[in-house]
């Protein structure tokens, strides 16, 4: 038997509670520093990335002479192009 969900109502907060000219917090000002931690990780991703696809752009086509090249060239654009392998295909 299912279990029925309670939902908690949350109220908006007043306006008052957030003041763009007002001096940021110690929670605040850690915040952003995680955000610039994930932001720096994901530029490491991203540079990963394009040395990828430098790599698979700098390929010679002419040098692809059998179907095993093809496959093999496929097989690592495909993993550039669809990174996650199709699997939020399969939910």
């Amino acid at each position: 038997m299912a279990r029925k969900r309670r939902v908690v109502p949350i109220p908006n907060p007043p306006k008052s509670a957030f003041d763009k000219n007002r001096p940021a917090g110690a929670l605040l000002r850690a915040q952003a520093v995680h955000l610039r931690h994930a932001l720096a990780r994901h530029v490491q991703k991203v540079a990963r990335h394009l040395n990828k696809v430098g790599e698979l752009l700098a390929t010679d086509l002419d040098a692809i002479k059998t179907e095993g090249h093809v496959s093999d060239y496929a097989k690592r654009v495909t993993a550039v192009l669809h990174p996650r392998g199709g699997k939020h295909a399969h939910k």
